[in-house]
């Protein structure tokens, strides 16, 4: 069973019915190749923060979905349009998105001690920042060294935050947006943080763990339950 879904879970349950009312994502989306350059310079966003696996490509897969990499190379590639990973993942994929993505930031949270800290890594380089930043252990040693670091997983409205600060956009959530494919994690962490949000139909179903797998189906049914239907657009 994946380590970083039981995590989310533990996370997610107890929060489960407040987190409801943070689902409602601001669009629907089949995929991410329906959202363009044009798209977004029409509704003012600047910024826009990633989920990847279920996403952008099959679960921890090593590269974007071909039928998206035209679509999503276009969007990174828009003038004036900033980019940032917010991931749930572990240390071996939090390496590996940093090859796969090496010109945009990946982050992640801790809780430590001294408060949030939150890593940022561009390619091969990784740096810290937030109040526990200076209290930090390696991740990957902190067993080895009594000091036990407890990941910030999504949803989160520190993460979102953070991300936010790495782009030069933590005072303008306005021009934010957070593209993702969970009800509970992705678009539950862009309404806590306070950001517009656009949930995609997962890629690859199949391809995650059976977990993840019956978590998608139920948050689908609770939302349907809650709020209906789901449309589809920009409008």
């Amino acid at each position: 069973m994946s380590a970083t879904w039981v995590q989310t879970s533990r996370r997610l349950l107890p929060r489960l019915a407040r987190l409801a009312r943070e689902i409602q994502p601001t669009f629907h989306l089949g995929s991410v190749s329906e959202l363009s350059p044009g798209d977004l310079q029409e509704l003012g966003v600047k910024a826009v923060l990633w989920d990847v696996d279920g996403t952008l490509m099959a679960h921890h897969a090593d590269r974007v979905d071909a039928a998206l990499t035209s679509a999503f190379e276009a969007l990174l590639a828009a003038p004036g349009l900033r980019h940032a990973i917010v991931s749930n993942c572990q240390e071996d994929r939090f390496a590996e998105l940093g090859r796969i993505f090496p010109g945009m930031p990946v982050v992640l949270g801790y809780e430590t001690a001294a408060g949030a800290a939150f890593r940022v890594r561009r390619g091969a380089v990784e740096e810290w920042c937030g109040p526990g930043a200076s209290g930090r252990s390696d991740p990957a040693n902190a067993s080895r060294n009594g000091m036990a670091l407890r990941p910030i997983r999504k949803p989160s409205r520190r993460l979102v935050r953070a991300a936010l600060d790495v782009l030069d956009f933590a005072d303008r959530p306005e021009a934010a947006l957070m593209v993702g494919d969970q009800y509970f994690t992705d678009i539950a962490s862009a309404s806590l943080a306070g950001i517009r949000s656009v949930k995609v139909t997962t890629l690859h179903r199949a391809s995650f763990p059976s977990p993840v797998r019956v978590s998608q189906r139920l948050e689908g049914l609770l939302y349907r339950l809650k709020y209906g239907l789901p449309g589809r657009g920009l409008a």
